[in-house]
């Protein structure tokens, strides 16, 4: 996959529930965003992507795993973890970026593509298959 191609939103990515959806069709413009700006970021650029996804995770996690509360999902736990792992790098972003520029700019997308994979085309799918049942 050339890393900096723009990801392309297709039904692929799609959950069934629409709110998820289209917090998660955020989630991709910010990638891209961060994906046009590799070669030139600057520390600020980056300072305003690492606020992006602070907030993002912040308010889509908190719908997401109000969703599985009321749901009864019995992996909410595992799910909550994954959240919580996805913060604990956001925070590591965080620090680096007094450290570095363009080595930060590739880690971080090189993480959220990863996390868009995995997370949302696998653990995502998983929860909302469940839900919809």
């Amino acid at each position: 996959m050339n890393m900096n191609a723009k990801i392309t939103w297709d039904s692929s990515f799609e959950t069934g529930i629409p709110e998820i959806d289209a917090q998660h069709r955020h989630l991709v413009e910010i990638i891209n965003t961060l994906s046009d700006d590799i070669g030139h970021a600057t520390k600020n650029a980056l300072a305003a992507t690492i606020v992006q996804l602070k907030e993002y995770a912040q308010y889509h996690f908190r719908t997401e795993e109000g969703i599985m509360e009321q749901s009864g999902y019995k992996e909410l736990e595992e799910h909550r973890d994954e959240h919580e792992r996805f913060v604990d790098q956001i925070l590591l972003f965080d620090l680096d970026i007094i450290l570095a520029t363009e080595g930060l700019a590739w880690d971080m997308l090189y993480f959220l593509r990863g996390w868009l994979t995995n997370h949302i085309l696998q653990v995502d799918k998983k929860f909302s298959a469940s839900i919809q049942a």
